[in-house]
């Protein structure tokens, strides 16, 4: 039955359901019309069936009065002829009998004709015997004047009478199937008109429904996306042809959509890449002059100055950091993989950044590094300690001081990951979808697509949410099957 219901689903199977439909009503109209011929020529032949009889029996009643009249001759007029003409009465007599017992079909006509065969048989056993008799006696004349025409010939006429009502009732009874035949033949004779006209009404609904609507959708959506709304999606309604050409559509769009956001980040990297090397090469030099300054400063200054000449050297520091990930997110990865774990990793990030904890007095909580074993992950460590430290760094920047970032690590057998919470102002919920442009940004706006850079490259995911009551999560997964076979790569 689903099968059915797809198959219409498309041009084709509508086209072939409406030529089948047509089909089926021009065979039911053949067929009713076949019908009330066949119907039309049965009521035909009873009711000429039925005249034939009644025919008969009015030659049949005549010749019987004819053979009557014979014997009157012979007896009382001594006609020579007479004779002859009686038997050959009652040959057509024998004859119609004859005739009539082939007409008849029902087992009261056979009745019928029966009583008059027997009456006919006792009238002619009576009025024979008057043609061989030598002489008549007053008595036998007398019979033939009394006895004949009111007992004989009397259940003769009845006989009659009975078969000319059953045969007037029989046609009556045939009117009226012809009548109410004649009323179901035009209530049928409508019946393909109002298939026709619900066949018209489906097929128009159907074309306007599952054709012209979604061809207008097409249409519609088409040139929205000719305008450059690569986002506009258009909706897969209607026959199987349109819902694959709606599917085609969106699907370009989509590619679309993604040639043109590639071509924006080729853009992108092409302009950085030729600002940040010149900035990169400006800045660099001034800074390795003020750090060396600063570090020899520090040994001959007092108290008060050497927190300052910290401070100085920390955010030289910075600076050469953002420039290095300035100029490692210009070029394409190239990871080493090494096996380790993601705690490990980790705690080499946070050891770069424990200054930082303690300037803003957050307290940082880790969860999971108490398990018994540990996946081992093949990962480039140095790309990937970098790729957290931005990502913890990013949090640390976000959190208010004194508040709290939890670190949480989880495996299952297939994957291995952390769970990054801070107490922040989280991301705003409209730029979750460009990673360049997160509420917090961290080394010029690069931390963390660099960051994503690094962990597309170990085939992991990394997903940013908002917590309901305030705060950030960021979520790192890698999968342990595919680190294992880079491990295997990198051996080999």
């Amino acid at each position: 039955m689903k099968s059915t219901l797809k198959k219409l689903q498309s041009i084709q199977g509508a086209l072939r359901f409406h030529e089948l439909s047509f089909i089926v009503l021009i065979v039911m109209t053949a067929l009713m019309s076949f019908n009330w011929a066949l119907a039309w020529q049965k009521s035909s032949e009873e009711s000429l069936r039925l005249s034939t009889i009644n025919t008969h029996v009015q030659h049949l009643r005549g010749d019987l009065y004819r053979q009557l009249k014979e014997v009157f001759d012979v007896v009382f007029l001594d006609d020579a002829l007479a004779e002859g003409e009686y038997y050959q009465f009652r040959r057509q007599i024998d004859d119609y009998l004859y005739q009539l017992k082939i007409l008849v079909k029902t087992p009261a006509e056979e009745v019928l004709i029966a009583r008059i065969e027997h009456s006919y048989d006792r009238f002619y056993q009576e009025t024979s015997r008057f043609l061989v008799a030598d002489e008549l006696n007053i008595e036998d004349v007398q019979w033939l004047d009394e006895q004949l025409e009111q007992q004989t010939f009397r259940q003769l006429e009845m006989v009659f009478t009975d078969l000319e009502n059953y045969l007037q009732q029989q046609q009556q009874q045939l009117t009226d199937s012809e009548e109410r035949m004649f009323g179901k033949m035009l209530l049928s004779e409508a019946l393909p008109v109002f298939l026709a006209l619900m066949l018209l009404s489906i097929s128009k609904w159907f074309v306007r429904k599952n054709m012209l609507a979604p061809l207008r959708d097409v249409t519609k959506g088409a040139k929205i996306i000719s305008t450059g709304d690569f986002n506009h999606h258009i909706p897969l309604t209607g026959v199987d042809e349109l819902q694959r050409l709606s599917q085609a559509i969106n699907t370009m769009a989509d590619g679309l959509a993604n040639s043109r956001d590639k071509l924006i980040e080729t853009k992108k990297q092409a302009a950085l890449g030729e600002l940040v090397p010149l900035v990169a090469h400006n800045i660099r030099n001034p800074l390795a002059g003020i750090r060396a300054a600063a570090q020899v400063s520090i040994d001959v200054a007092d108290a008060a100055s050497r927190l300052v000449l910290k401070d100085i050297i920390i955010a030289v520091d910075r600076l050469e950091n953002w420039v290095t990930s300035l100029l490692i997110y210009l070029h394409p990865l190239k990871p080493h993989f090494m096996p380790t774990t993601l705690p490990a990793l980790v705690d080499n990030a946070l050891s770069l950044i424990t200054l930082q904890l303690k300037e803003k007095n957050i307290q940082l909580i880790r969860r999971g590094w108490e398990m018994k074993t540990l996946h081992q992950l093949a990962v480039d460590m140095s790309l990937m300690e970098q790729a957290l430290f931005n990502l913890i760094q990013n949090a640390i920047e976000a959190s208010p001081d004194g508040a709290d970032i939890e670190i949480e690590y989880w495996q299952t057998e297939q994957q291995a990951g952390l769970l990054i919470d801070d107490q922040g102002a989280g991301f705003v919920d409209q730029k979750l979808s460009d990673r360049s442009q997160l509420h917090k940004k961290l080394n010029c706006g690069l931390g963390i697509p660099f960051a994503e850079k690094v962990i597309k490259q170990h085939h992991g995911e990394l997903l940013f949410s908002n917590h309901r009551y305030g705060g950030a999560r960021v979520t790192l997964s890698l999968p342990v099957e595919q680190a294992a076979s880079a491990q295997q790569e990198t051996v080999c």
